[in-house]
């Protein structure tokens, strides 16, 4: 068994290319379309060039080395992870690790992108697309892969059947022969063909029942209508922190009244509106009771006060109170910045808040760059928790005061050098222009407020 993991990925550690099916034009039209603006230019290109080295008679012993990647990519160790993870996260490749007599060695198997259909049914993909390119291109490439399919509406399918067309013998059929019987177990056991998928996890704090309870009193939705649409609620209540009785309210804004069913599309649409205008709320957000699990002293009090903040309280609100203090407000690229890193999945909420109130410590703004370099450092050093992350950060601090200092790892008998967050920092902190041309926008948008109202 490898112990194998990111931290130890070298430009000498081998790869091997294992494909589940077959990449052909048509997937890569949907990658182009609809997974690009998702994973973005580097991942788009690991993905393509990963399935141009699936091996054709090549044996495992002969693989090659990750360096071949870095090369044709131009592209470092983080940067290559970083891109990777994206993939995973997207269900277009799973990472294993293995060792033989030649050393540890990766091996990547290659999936698919999902056909349009399965895309836009699929309430997180939708939604995170539509955050990404905007509701014009959603509609402009639903509406594309749509059509292509509407064309056999109102058509009578007169293909003939397999057994129309082939005869077998009548006792193959009602017993198996045991070899194909011996084989089919095999496939059944084997985890090679599991294609990955992305699902929402038990929500433990969502009240399901009420919200049953509540629609059927209130409007003329169906059990199985409103059971067909729960994860996509399910979905919302997690990327938005929209509560049992809010959640009620949409549904019934959004339902379609002329046949009484909920219209996914357009719940999908105000969920997203009403986050980006809670997102810019002036007015300070009430801070949780103190878990009273925890002990409090003087000397703790206001890291107490923070871990419980990050622990209850939901990215975008966390991010409007942190604004609030500071007299400031959020605008919308940094909220769609930390939408997108939420939305992977990477790092659990209350660690995204921590992440949030380090960098507005010494910047007017989040800025996706750095927000994903932390987000990758806390990842490959095990950070699960909100207290891991203040442990990092303190590591960092404290090694800042001494930048000179090396530590030394046990595990691997190496000298590292510490990083030096100081410079990531201040690389964000000093992007003046991209700050500038948001606050302007932003003033713009008020004063068009202003003249409606």
């Amino acid at each position: 068994m490898s112990d194998f993991n990111d931290n130890k990925l070298t430009p000498l550690t081998g790869f091997w290319c294992l494909p589940n099916g077959q990449f052909n034009d048509q997937d890569r039209q949907v990658l182009t379309d609809l997974y690009l603006p998702l994973i973005g230019p580097e991942a788009f290109s690991i993905y393509q060039l990963l399935w141009a080295k699936v091996p054709n008679k090549e044996m495992i012993t002969n693989r090659q080395s990750h360096s071949i990647l870095f090369a044709l990519l131009d592209m470092g160790v983080n940067s290559f992870i970083a891109g990777r993870q994206r993939l995973e996260a997207l269900g277009l490749i799973k990472s294993f690790s293995k060792s033989d007599d030649m050393g540890s060695f990766l091996i990547y198997q290659l999936f698919t992108p999902s056909t349009p259909k399965k895309f836009f049914t699929d309430d997180i993909m939708s939604i995170f697309l539509l955050e990404k390119i905007g509701e014009s291109e959603y509609s402009r490439l639903a509406d594309k892969y749509y059509k292509s399919a509407d064309i056999l509406k109102n058509t009578e399918d007169i293909s003939k059947k397999f057994l129309e067309v082939f005869r077998l013998n009548d006792d193959d059929l009602r017993n198996r022969p045991s070899l194909v019987e011996e084989k089919r177990e095999d496939f059944e056991n084997s985890k090679s063909d599991k294609v990955p998928s992305i699902s929402v996890e038990e929500t433990s704090d969502f009240d399901w029942t009420l919200v049953e309870d509540r629609i059927g009193q209130l409007f003329k939705i169906t059990h199985a209508d409103l059971l067909e649409n729960q994860q996509l609620i399910l979905s919302l209540h997690e990327f938005y922190g929209i509560s049992e009785v809010t959640m009620i309210d949409l549904i019934g804004e959004t339902t379609d009244i002329v046949n009484n069913k909920i219209d996914p599309n357009a719940l999908k649409r105000l969920a997203q509106k009403r986050f980006e205008n809670k997102t810019n709320i002036t007015a300070r957000v009430a801070q949780p009771e103190i878990d009273p699990n925890i002990k409090v002293s003087n000397a703790n009090k206001p890291e107490s006060i923070l871990l419980n903040r990050a622990k209850n309280t939901a990215p975008a609100d966390f991010l409007a109170d942190e604004k609030a203090q500071k007299d400031g407000y959020v605008g919308t690229t940094e909220a769609r910045a930390l939408r997108t890193l939420s939305s992977r999945s990477i790092l659990p909420n209350s660690v995204l808040n921590i992440m949030v109130h380090y960098i507005l410590q010494s910047s007017p703004t989040l800025a996706l760059p750095l927000m994903e370099t932390i987000s990758n450092d806390w990842k490959q050093n095990g950070v699960k928790t909100p207290e891991d992350a203040l442990k990092r950060l303190n590591d960092f601090q404290n090694r800042s005061k001494n930048p000179r200092k090396r530590r030394y790892s046990k595990n691997s008998g190496k000298v590292e050098q510490a990083t030096d967050w100081s410079k990531v920092q201040s690389k964000s902190a000093n992007n003046t222009d991209e700050i500038k041309a948001e606050q302007h926008r932003q003033e713009m948008l008020k004063k068009l407020r202003n003249r409606k109202n």
